[in-house]
């Protein structure tokens, strides 16, 4: 007999994650049945995750340092920000997953197993197949999303990033400000930048991220950021930590894949902001959204998760599909041209549209005028 429960959710990365903590701590939740599947609960691979908002919320207790004065530096521009009302935050990939995953275990209602996802099917009911297993479900959330597959006539960029923490054997770091984002370097005709977010004053992660079409080789990261450790000043250091990724940044319709009772989330949904690679905040504020819709019975596959700054991300992002050496200068023009609060708030697409209006100002005129007209018959297509 195939067992049935009220909920599959199909991988326990990040949007996975969110969703259970989510589930578990609204009462309405604790007579439903969860199943999470995932391929391997015991290798996960450093990443870290940084966003902002009000220095108080339910991620604290997993945030492992946070910065009130953040930094935005280029060739002709160095601004550094005192932060009022919100914070920048950081979480690590692995403490986070560690503590979910042990609530999830605590839970009665909640199963979690190991094992391959072969197929995900919808019939009178949804089915997932596994290599060894069958379930059903209500409602099925799946995460599982590969690059490859990913065809398009969307412009599509790729944000790809390594990352060493460093430990220095003196006091160097001032661990009060974050540098977001460090666009002082040779571009080479791409959109390059680097993070430095001090842990402490003698450790940090420093992290090197393009937006481009394909990836380097893994020596060019590495020479890139020794490179840059040196432009700091720093002579000595050991690596604590490494990391990599690869975050694709398109505005690609993903939940037009969506059904009745199939809700594609994660990456897999097209959360990642797609002109700045942005997840943790938008699949916090969509795993809401979710909640709300199931308590309110009001589930369907036209329930979107886009809001009008999906056109200025498909605008922007066929600016530096096309022309991907203008990214450092429309992004120093941007936080140049605007208080960095409002430039974060653009960015969580949390604005006013007169606020986006003078966001917008900041760009070329012509050059985003004619994106626009580029790209209007995916903007009617979407919408109508």
């Amino acid at each position: 007999m195939i067992k049935k429960y009220d909920y599959i959710i199909c991988g326990a990365g990040l949007s996975g994650l969110i969703l259970s903590h989510k589930i578990i701590n609204d009462r309405y939740f604790d007579n439903k049945s969860v199943l999470i599947i995932d391929k391997d609960l015991s290798h996960r691979d450093h990443k870290t995750w940084c966003f902002w908002e009000e220095k108080e919320s339910i991620w604290n207790d997993y945030v492992v340092k946070a910065w009130s004065n953040i930094c935005f530096k280029s060739t002709n521009i160095l601004k550094e920000t005192h932060l009022e009302n919100i914070t920048y935050k950081m979480i690590k990939s692995v403490f986070f997953f560690e503590s979910i995953i042990n609530k999830i275990k605590n839970e009665k209602n909640f199963t979690i197993i190991e094992d391959e996802i072969t197929e995900i099917k919808e019939d009178s009911v949804v089915k997932v197949k596994t290599k060894s297993n069958e379930f059903q479900s209500d409602f099925i959330f799946n995460s599982l999303f590969d690059l490859n597959s990913l065809k398009s006539s969307y412009p599509l960029l790729i944000q790809h990033f390594k990352g060493w923490t460093i430990k220095t054997d003196h006091e160097f770091f001032n661990d009060d400000v974050a540098t977001i984002m460090d666009f002082s370097i040779n571009q080479k005709n791409d959109t390059r930048f680097f993070y430095v977010l001090p842990i402490s004053k003698n450790k940090a992660l420093v992290e090197f991220t393009l937006f481009s079409k394909s990836f380097l080789a893994d020596e060019e990261y590495d020479l890139e950021l020794k490179k840059y450790i040196k432009k700091l000043g720093i002579k000595s250091y050991v690596i604590d930590e490494k990391e990599k990724g690869a975050i694709p940044m398109t505005c690609h319709p993903f939940d037009k894949n969506n059904s009745n009772r199939i809700i594609n989330i994660g990456t897999a949904g097209g959360w990642t902001k797609p002109s700045s690679g942005y997840t943790f905040k938008f699949v916090d504020k969509n795993c809401e959204k979710i909640i709300n819709f199931l308590k309110e019975k009001k589930f369907s596959k036209k329930i979107s998760f886009k809001t009008r700054h999906w056109i200025y991300d498909l605008i922007f992002l066929h600016v530096l599909y096309t022309k991907n050496n203008l990214g450092k200068n429309l992004f120093e023009k941007m936080f140049a041209k605007n208080k960095t609060e409002l430039v974060l708030r653009f960015l969580d697409n949390d604005t006013s549209i007169k606020e986006e209006i003078n966001i917008a100002s900041s760009f070329p005129k012509v050059l985003f005028t004619k994106s626009l007209f580029q790209n209007i018959g995916k903007i009617l297509k979407y919408y109508f």
